[in-house]
């Protein structure tokens, strides 16, 4: 498998459009429904970050800004998790695939392409082929006892990047 680790040159992304110090888990699901309430269907959310780092209480907090009544969980071991919400959000995972054809065996294109569902893929610099070189990328990194959100945006999502850390900031 592949180096985890986001390599911001391997996505072309250049420098990140905000780096956010996040103290504890509250703090995380909040960034989590901010990017919720700013993200549309079709809109891709590429997570990266080591075990615990939060990927997952992020997409908690994004998910329970549309559904708070919709149990988000790890998609570690089942690989995708599909949350009824509007738009509905697809929550992938990749750690556990190795390449291209994986992506394939999942329906990971079929979730893309549909355009109907905000898509959360943790893990997604494991296979770069993931990378639908439109979107938000967010790495969140331990630091300290806390942790730090870089995020970038292609061009076509810095409105909403933008729109995402305003509303995290209030």
């Amino acid at each position: 498998m592949r180096d985890p680790r986001f390599q911001p040159d391997d996505f072309d992304l250049g420098d990140p459009i905000a780096e956010v110090e996040l103290s504890d888990e509250t703090q995380t699901r909040a960034l989590g429904a901010a990017l919720g309430a700013a993200l549309r269907a079709g809109d891709f959310l590429g997570l990266i970050g080591t075990l615990g780092a939060g990927k997952t209480t992020l997409v908690q907090g994004l998910t329970a800004a549309l559904a708070p009544e919709v149990v988000t969980t790890s998609p570690t071991y089942t690989l995708v998790n599909l949350y009824p919400s509007k738009p509905p959000i697809a929550h992938i995972d990749l750690y556990r695939l190795e390449n291209f054809d994986d992506l394939e065996s999942i329906g990971y294109w079929d979730v893309l392409e549909s355009g109907d569902a905000i898509v959360c893929v943790e893990w997604f610099s494991a296979i770069p082929d993931s990378w639908p070189e439109e979107g938000v990328v967010l790495a969140l990194e331990p630091f300290e006892g806390r942790r730090v959100a870089k995020l970038w945006a292609t061009d076509s999502h810095r409105a909403i990047a933008r729109e995402a850390l305003e509303r995290f900031s209030r």
